[in-house]
């Protein structure tokens, strides 16, 4: 097996499972997760929001190797997740395209861009951090129900 990047979705309880948090996630050859990027807002001394109405819009790097859910939150794990595998191959090819996603998230976080529910949130960062990888999110995942904010397009600062 290869290493992949896989599109997830977390329907959101509090919404009857009909809106869903995206996310992205890089796995090892035995499926493991190594990496996950997720949106959200941020909480002022700057973990995660896990219940934003508002707030400065992150993206944020889990390490799996490196596990505090106050800050780096894992929805590859929870039972309810989907996935969609957006690439499979070599380390080194999955490690390029991941690069270019954690540049964005970076960029993300720079950009002083406010969490909004219905337009700038985690969908919409699943979204750009897909297209930064040049790979497009299934739309099986995307749409203004079932993941508000996931066509919306993030206006960043300049790299």
């Amino acid at each position: 097996m290869n290493y992949q990047i896989l599109f997830g979705s977390y329907p959101i309880p509090r919404f009857a499972g009909i809106a869903s948090h995206n996310f992205v996630v890089m796995c090892d050859e035995t499926g493991r997760p190594l990496y996950e990027i997720n949106g959200g807002a941020a909480n002022q001394d700057g973990s995660f929001n896990y219940c934003a109405i508002r707030g400065p819009l992150t993206a944020v790097v889990t390490d799996y190797a490196k596990r505090d859910l106050r800050y780096y939150p894992e929805f590859y794990v929870r039972p309810t997740s989907v996935t969609s595998l957006l690439l499979e191959g070599s380390y080194s090819s999955i490690a390029t395209h991941w690069r270019a996603a954690v540049d964005l998230a970076q960029r993300i976080r720079l950009s002083d861009l406010r969490y909004s529910f219905w337009f700038q949130n985690s969908n919409s960062v699943a979204s750009a951090v897909t297209e930064a990888m040049e790979l497009t999110p299934p739309s099986s995942a995307v749409g203004r129900v079932k993941a508000p904010g996931s066509y919306r397009r993030l206006v960043l600062n300049a790299a």
